[in-house]
């Protein structure tokens, strides 16, 4: 009985310790996380016939729009910026999109 009692403690210590805090006290969230500006973005170029199936990432820095990615050519580099600027909500991108 003790056996089962002490790799219970161990399992309950470890589900504790995933739940870790930040210095703030505030749960820790994965930084990955896209904003919904960002998943709209993407959206918006997944539905776009000419790059569909691109490999292009949309992160906002502040008052930017970073691209960056991989497609077939440079009119498909041309066509993501030109798509994030007329629905992003800032003026401006910084297109690192690379044509493979």
């Amino acid at each position: 009985m003790m056996k089962a009692d002490r790799r219970y403690l161990i399992l309950a210590a470890c589900l504790l310790a995933g739940c870790a805090t930040t210095d703030s006290g505030q749960f820790s969230e994965s930084s990955s996380q896209d904003t919904s500006a960002e998943v709209r973005l993407k959206s918006v170029l997944l539905e776009d016939d000419d790059i569909a199936g691109s490999a292009i990432d949309v992160t906002i820095d502040g008052e930017r729009i970073v691209l960056e990615g991989f497609v077939e050519d440079d009119s498909q580099r041309q066509r993501a910026e030109q798509l994030v600027r007329e629905h992003g909500d800032v003026s401006d991108v910084d297109n690192r999109i690379e044509v493979k």
